[in-house]
């Protein structure tokens, strides 16, 4: 099995590097990427640390950035890029952290008291940037029952589908532009390009009723070597929906996880939900082209 989609406590995920692997080696996978967000961190510490011998398989260098195309927010994989350079370059890239949460929240706030959703007095006060803005935002919004008139069940449950049906979605009064924070697709593209790596597009369905004009966008650029195929959330459907799309584009194949640690309490490595169990013959037409440690 592989698992080309895990995220690690130098971005948002809770486990550190050792953790990772440990799980990565006591569930039997033979490759795994670690795909922090804007940053190449976690192999600054694989370069130069002796607990890259906890884990038999193979990494794959790894990176997972922030873009928007069509006025949404969307993530693009990279594999196989040189991740010092990609380090130099995504410090100038990208705000701080903690600073686009902060812009996020500011926005995000003034679009709920535009709608007359109901807040904690303190909700400005209180909030330090150090979570994301859509999460945060939830968990005061679910605080009240009043505010599920604004909001559909599925979002009241996950502050994930929260931000994904709402905040980045430009079709609702909760949408948050972000256009002056994050760089264009065809500029991330071209920056994974510039440090050797292979371009691939995640979870495609968690983009929802954008999904599939944000595909076909995407396909007509041809830029792309490949699609995460398969994912914790996807459908039979789903997937063989993509692979058949890999086969009539000439596009590699890849699959992950998502793993966050605690941050997504219900996704394990290397089986998601539990039954994901990606087998390594999805990469069998791309991994010589990659480096691997």
């Amino acid at each position: 099995m592989i698992d080309l989609h895990i995220h690690s406590n130098y971005s948002d995920g809770t486990d550190d590097i050792s953790d990772i692997l440990k799980k990565a080696e006591k569930f039997g996978l033979k490759y795994i990427s670690i795909t922090d967000h804007n940053n190449c961190k976690a192999y600054d510490e694989l370069n130069n640390s002796s607990i890259r011998n906890i884990f038999s398989g193979k990494i794959i260098k790894g990176i997972e950035m922030n873009t928007k195309i069509l006025d949404i927010p969307i993530e693009v994989l990279g594999y196989g890029i040189d991740t010092d350079k990609m380090n130099s370059i995504t410090e100038n890239l990208y705000l701080k952290t903690e600073d686009r949460n902060k812009l996020e929240f500011t926005r995000l706030l003034k679009k709920c008291s535009e709608l007359g959703i109901k807040l904690n007095d303190n909700i400005e006060k209180n909030y330090d940037g150090k979570i994301y803005a859509s999460k945060y935002l939830h968990t005061a919004i679910i605080q009240n029952d009043e505010n599920k008139k604004f909001i559909d069940n599925e979002s009241w449950e996950n502050s994930n589908v929260f931000y994904r049906k709402y905040m980045s979605n430009p079709n609702t009064k909760l949408f948050v532009n972000v256009d002056d924070i994050l760089p264009s697709f065809d500029k991330v593209c071209k920056v994974i390009k510039d440090c050797g790596g292979l371009i691939f597009i995640p979870h495609i369905y968690e983009y929802r009723e954008n999904s599939n004009k944000i595909l076909k966008e995407i396909l007509n650029k041809d830029i792309i070597d490949g699609i995460e195929c398969f994912y914790t959330t996807f459908s039979k459907e789903q997937s063989d929906f993509l692979v058949n799309i890999c086969k009539q584009y000439n596009l590699f194949m890849s699959g992950g996880s998502d793993y966050h640690g605690t941050f997504k309490p219900d996704v394990e490595i290397g089986t998601g939900k539990g039954n994901l169990k990606i087998e390594e013959r999805v990469i069998k037409n791309w991994i010589n082209k990659v480096k691997t440690i």
